[in-house]
């Protein structure tokens, strides 16, 4: 059976911050265009943040919060279930610490080169939808991370 040629999906992120030191979490969404059995363009959204709490800091103790958001596009190779895949993008980086005493304060915000690559497997349902589990690194120049998502796939 030929692949459905135009999939949407959509889930949650997790993983591991290697700049900051700290696990990260959110979400993404994903368009797929398959012409193709093997290949697979893609184009995305994902939303990512790691929190961390620095004691001791020169402004006392203070929690920083980095956020990314990314918009990407890319390919995949497929071998049956399995898939081969990476995507470039543009990302913002956006960071703000929280002092102990609530204040607020900017860390910065820069736009920079959004990269993944990763590996992952589609698991069918009965509804010709799929469960896709994916793991890889990905981030910007400023946050690299290494982690997964799981995706529930609409083929449609």
């Amino acid at each position: 059976m030929h692949p459905k040629k135009h999939n949407f999906s959509i889930g949650p992120i997790a993983g591991y911050d290697y700049d900051i030191k700290g696990p990260t979490y959110g979400g993404g969404l994903m368009y797929e265009f398959r012409p193709f059995k093997n290949v697979g363009f893609t184009a995305g959204f994902n939303y990512e943040q790691t929190r961390k709490d620095f004691t001791e800091s020169s402004l006392g103790d203070e929690t920083l919060r980095h956020e990314v958001y990314a918009l990407h596009v890319g390919a995949r190779y497929y071998i049956g279930d399995f898939y081969l895949g990476g995507a470039l993008g543009a990302g913002h980086d956006r960071g703000t610490f929280r002092q102990e005493d609530g204040v607020t304060r900017s860390g910065g915000s820069v736009y920079s080169l959004y990269k993944s690559i990763g590996a992952g497997y589609q698991i069918p349902l009965r509804n010709q939808d799929a469960i896709e589990i994916e793991a890889g690194t990905f981030g910007t120049s400023n946050s690299m991370k290494v982690g997964g998502t799981v995706r529930y796939k609409f083929r449609r």
